[in-house]
């Protein structure tokens, strides 16, 4: 039986409810008016956007307004931040990009990364978000590592301390 089975509902983590990028589909165009520089703009969305772009309504928009995302599903974690536990978002994701940002980096499709409720490591390349996964992997090991310890110690102390 799966540990995740044995815990209550609220604290398994799901799936992420993402449908698969199709690799294949054509993605859409846009075509702008800035309104601050007042020039028309073209721009295509990133594979796999969900973004229904509706600044574009009416043709005109600010430039550095538009950018497509996907993301994964929410896992949030009971955390005790102030006093009592509450339900925060962990470890989300989006992709992103920015096709008018001043950064040239965002421009091109990156992840942010919501660590844990508003905490979120910004602009990653395939290169970092595979060393933040890495990072990630090794603190999971350790905590499985940990957990192992755990049952046996709960043991051990459960047959030290009579009840």
């Amino acid at each position: 039986m799966k540990l995740s089975t044995l815990l209550p509902k609220r604290f398994r983590t799901q799936q992420p409810a993402v449908e698969p990028v199709s690799l294949t589909k054509a993605p859409r165009t846009w075509t702008f008016t800035d309104r601050i520089t007042g020039e028309r703009k073209t721009f295509t969305c990133m594979l796999g956007c969900v973004n229904d772009h509706d600044e574009l309504d009416g043709g005109e928009t600010n430039a550095e307004d538009i950018w497509c995302y996907r993301r994964a599903g929410d896992v949030t974690l009971p955390i005790n931040a102030g006093g009592h536990p509450e339900e925060l978002s962990v470890l989300r994701a989006m992709m992103n990009v920015d096709p008018f940002e001043t950064r040239l980096a965002h421009r091109m499709p990156h992840i942010d990364l919501e660590v844990m409720d508003g905490a979120w490591i910004e602009g990653l390349d395939p290169d970092g978000f595979a060393t933040v996964i890495s990072t990630l992997q090794g603190r999971l090991d350790e905590l499985r590592a940990m957990h192992a310890e755990l049952v046996a110690v709960r043991a051990a102390y459960k047959g030290q301390v009579k009840a």
